[in-house]
């Protein structure tokens, strides 16, 4: 009655246990049934990536490129050299998802990750300028500094001519 193969069956029911499934794919790796090369083909993207990005900082889309390419490459040659086709479903949707996945991060890291950094990296440019210049202002000028001029006199020409204005043009 049951149509899954047997290593399918167990890889993916676990009939056999847990730890008898794992030692068959990973002890027992066979790079034409297996599907522990694809967990760890993830995982090394995941290194090379946090490396390339959280520790060396790097400002570029190479290491992504380098990755997804390499990701791609594999997973081609893995889906056209095994046996992953002929183990059901799982054999078609487990290499799918991971090349689908592989080039949606580099889409979201090219077009969304990278510019919001590099604007960010401009603001911090903008307010470190600011602040330098801030500093090169000898002194500096404070509100006890600004003052407004002294009152006229009640006999000085400013006076005389605000008295004028005030006068009728013409008097009868």
């Amino acid at each position: 009655m049951n149509h899954l193969p047997e290593n399918m069956e167990n890889a993916l029911t676990v009939n056999g246990g847990i730890e008898n499934t794992l030692e068959k794919e990973v002890v027992h790796y066979d790079y034409y049934s297996s599907y522990f090369d694809i967990f760890l083909l993830a995982v090394f993207r995941f290194k090379v990536l946090i490396l390339a990005y959280a520790v060396c900082r790097l400002r570029h889309w190479w290491a992504i490129a380098l990755t997804t390419a390499v990701t791609s490459a594999f997973l081609l040659a893995k889906v056209i050299l095994s046996k992953l086709f002929s183990q059901g479903a799982f054999g078609y949707v487990l290499p799918i998802i991971s090349f689908i996945l592989a080039w949606i991060e580099t889409w979201f890291l090219d077009f969304k990750v990278l510019p919001q950094e590099a604007e960010e990296e401009n603001r911090l440019l903008i307010v470190q300028d600011a602040s330098e210049r801030e500093a090169l202002i000898p002194g500096g000028l404070s509100d006890g500094q600004f003052y407004s001029p002294p009152e006229s006199e009640a006999g000085s020409d400013e006076a005389e001519e605000k008295q004028d204005s005030e006068k009728p043009l013409l008097e009868l």
